[in-house]
């Protein structure tokens, strides 16, 4: 297979559609309640904008499409190339719901192939990686990686009605590890053949550096073949997340620990960034279902927090001296990296700790404490944000560390404490 999603692909699905009518019933309007008069009226629908690029990256015809999309939806209009659907939750939800059951057929598939294969994707519909090898049959190559890839991004533009869609994806040898081709859609494409399906094998000899490097960071001693299988399980599993992290931020993470999940807590795995330190703690969290591995992370947060605390910093600042402060920040939610700076105050939930040398004069305190109410309702409306102060005496203040802050509010070490937060809904409290 030479070219895929500009010419194998065409010729395999050129009479697909995004939507099956014979996937299941087309859901009914949603009924709501009126408490006021004891009526029942239509829910509430909204738009979602399905893209021309979808239809061309799928190959598929918008008049079919439309006509699909009429069994699930209130409505259904064309805007240009683009189609316009109007869903209630409920339908929005059976779509979503179908587009869950296509993956899962292809994975199926794949599974009853028994050669190993698996996708890895983002759980922001953002990035895929398709571990196979040459011997794939076509047919299921071609739904693999358009049927998964097309639902998934249908998926993301039905949860956040943002029709604007990015997709970074990779083929990548399951035998060895190594890339075999990669791109972006859904401008660009995915080249490669016999001579990328050559490349990407070393007799191993990858694969087998990656787990030695592994097995030394994680402590495991001995030749990799000696291993248990549950050793070799971790092994693997902390190769596979590291790819992954180091794959979609382009940069090396230093392994911390890793756990492999069970009925309390998620398989996660805790590096820190080669652009950053020790104390930049970078959490990898990964699930897996019917041979899909789904990603998640925070490094968003960490790449967001200097520009946050800048803003934090500069209204602190016109209070209190700057060689008397030490601003540390909590991204909670909201930390995808893509805020704009002079937004990221009312896009992103924080918390913020200010811990203040004892040698501020008491007036400069008072003073900052009673201008933060204010300025979280301006700053700040529509999330979740507090900022935090300590007063510790000059010895204590100067042993405060970003590494260590989160240790250190557990000392009895404080002098002065008090806490303002906003809600989301803008309510102001402090204590």
């Amino acid at each position: 297979m030479d070219k895929l999603y500009k010419t194998v692909l065409a010729t395999v699905t050129a009479a697909s559609v995004l939507v099956c009518s014979a996937c299941a019933g087309a859901p009914a309007a949603d009924q709501v309640q009126d408490p006021d008069v004891g009526k029942t009226l239509p829910e509430m629908t909204e738009k979602i904008t399905i893209p021309a690029s979808i239809f061309k990256f799928a190959n598929t015809d918008i008049e079919d499409n439309m006509e699909a999309f009429e069994d699930y939806c209130t409505d259904v209009r064309r805007d240009g190339d683009d189609l316009i659907l109007e869903v209630t939750p409920t339908q929005k939800e059976e779509l979503i719901e179908m587009y869950a059951g296509s993956i899962d057929d292809v994975l199926e598939d794949m599974e009853k192939d028994e050669q190993g294969y698996y996708v890895e994707a983002d759980t922001d519909h953002s990035r895929f990686i398709y571990h196979i090898d040459e011997n794939i049959d076509g047919i299921l190559q071609a739904k693999m990686l358009l049927t998964i890839t097309t639902s998934d991004v249908l998926t993301g533009i039905m949860e956040t009605g943002d029709p604007n869609w990015s997709v970074s994806a990779k083929i990548v040898n399951c035998h060895t590890g190594l890339t075999v081709g990669e791109g972006t859609f859904p401008d660009g494409s995915i080249t490669f053949g016999p001579d990328e399906w050559k490349a990407s094998y070393d007799g191993g000899a990858w694969l087998g550096a990656r787990q030695e490097e592994v097995m030394d960071m994680t402590g495991l001693t001995g030749p990799y073949e000696e291993l248990t299988d549950t050793q070799k399980g971790v092994v693997t599993s902390v190769v596979q997340m590291l790819d992954w992290i180091e794959g979609k931020y382009e940069q090396q993470f230093h392994y911390i620990s890793y756990a492999p999940g069970d009925a309390v807590e998620q398989e996660h795995l805790k590096v820190y960034p080669e652009q950053g330190g020790e104390s930049d703690v970078v959490t990898v969290y990964r699930t897996y279902e019917n041979g899909m591995y789904r990603y998640e992370d925070d490094y968003g947060a960490i790449l967001m927090r200097p520009a946050y605390e800048e803003q934090v910093r500069a209204f602190a600042e016109q209070y209190l001296p700057s060689e008397g402060i030490k601003i540390y920040t909590e991204i909670k939610n909201g930390g995808s990296g893509a805020a704009e700076e002079e937004a990221i105050l009312n896009e992103v939930s924080a918390v913020t700790y200010i811990f203040m040398d004892d040698a501020l004069c008491s007036e400069q305190y008072e003073a900052f404490l009673e201008a933060v109410p204010d300025w979280l309702t301006e700053n700040c409306q529509g999330v979740p944000a507090g900022i935090y102060l300590r007063m510790a005496e000059s010895e204590a203040w100067k042993q405060i560390g970003r590494s260590d802050y989160e240790d250190k509010l557990r000392e009895d070490i404080y002098t002065e404490e008090a806490e303002c937060a906003i809600s989301g809904s803008g309510k102001v409290t402090v204590y």
